[in-house]
């Protein structure tokens, strides 16, 4: 009996070590703790910026909180302000005039609308900034911009929350090891157990790939993607609903009027991807436009806009736009904003 405890004792004591050198190997792998690279203080940050990690200097951007628009004063009489916040979507907005769509929008808009006010629209992008971070910044320095119209730019991978990223003495926006961690429905019994195991995360994403590939399933990027795939999990909406509803209070009750536009990443207007299964593949999509609907938010979603003038052809790399993908932006979102009559200026 004796020599049977020893044994199973022994056994036991191996596969917890293999399976501790499993775990470290998968952590230096994701560069997770105890191997994470230390997050740097920037120097210009403020006590303001305490939950924004970063935002860029003057020299990044063209003003003084580093956002890509000419500096932000008190609002005039007789201005009317559209604030956008988001990510590199808004940063990289670049036309084939050589403006950034919310300048080809402002002057767009201007030109058209009849009304007395003059219209401004406020570029907020700020790359690799999440859900969070966006609603941070709005209540950080937004607010104070005295907005009259904020639109939410809404892209596929600002579901992960915090963070998906973080300023370390290697590169301004490394990577935030944790969003590894979301392979699986970390609210369940046995999610919450191993939670926080990068071994765990890796295996689910194996095991996953190799039904796949046993199942002939075709690959999708998107499914893979360490920056993405968390938007194709139902469980990976829980924060962005719950952002999306307090934005939606904290407008509320400054009278700021609330929308939403969705962006597509390249696969979701590729032909090939979307005739394995177009429902699945937009389901990002569907999930953003129930949870504006719920909040009585309105929602404007460009794929469709996108794949009829050009799908693939409108794209520079996986997410962003090339100049001509950003023309059709600019047209659709004007068009948009004309035609839902947003605006009620005085």
């Amino acid at each position: 009996m004796k020599s049977l405890f020893l044994t199973l004792l022994s056994i036991l004591i191996s596969v917890s070590f293999a399976f501790s050198i499993a775990e470290l190997f998968f952590r230096y792998d994701a560069s997770a703790y105890p191997f994470d690279r230390k997050m740097i203080r920037l120097t210009h940050l403020t006590d303001k910026d305490k939950n924004l990690r970063w935002r860029f200097q003057q020299k990044n951007g063209t003003n003084s909180l580093g956002l890509k628009n000419k500096e932000i004063t008190a609002k005039k009489e007789g201005v009317y302000r559209i604030l956008f916040l988001g990510d590199s979507l808004i940063w990289t907005g670049e036309t084939t005039s050589g403006k950034l769509y919310t300048q080809v929008i402002e002057k767009n808009l201007n030109s058209t609308l009849k009304f007395k006010q003059k219209i401004e629209v406020i570029n907020a992008g700020i790359p690799g900034y999440t859900t969070y971070q966006e609603m941070e910044f709005l209540k950080a320095y937004g607010l104070d911009m005295e907005p009259d119209m904020v639109i939410l730019g809404f892209v596929f991978n600002d579901l992960y929350y915090k963070y998906l990223h973080k300023p370390t003495a290697k590169t301004f926006l490394d990577t935030e090891p944790q969003v590894t961690l979301n392979r699986f429905d970390k609210n369940t019994f046995a999610g919450s157990i191993f939670a926080n195991s990068y071994l765990a995360h890796s295996t689910a994403h194996i095991i996953e790939r190799i039904q796949n590939k046993l199942s002939k399933r075709p690959y999708l990027s998107f499914e893979h993607r360490m920056d993405f795939y968390l938007a194709w999990k139902p469980y990976g909406w829980k924060h962005s609903e719950a952002l999306i509803a307090e934005m939606k209070a904290i407008l509320n009750q400054k009278n700021i009027q609330f929308n939403i536009i969705t962006f597509p990443v390249s696969d979701q207007v590729d032909k090939t991807v979307l005739s394995f299964d177009e429902k699945y593949v937009l389901y990002p999509q569907s999930r953003i436009k129930e949870i504006a609907k719920k909040n009585n938010i309105p929602f404007y979603d460009l794929t469709k806009n996108i794949q009829n003038n050009g799908d693939l052809k409108l794209y520079k790399d996986y997410l962003h736009f090339n100049k001509n993908g950003n023309d059709v932006v600019a047209k659709k979102l004007t068009q948009y904003l004309l035609t839902k009559k947003l605006f009620q200026p005085d």
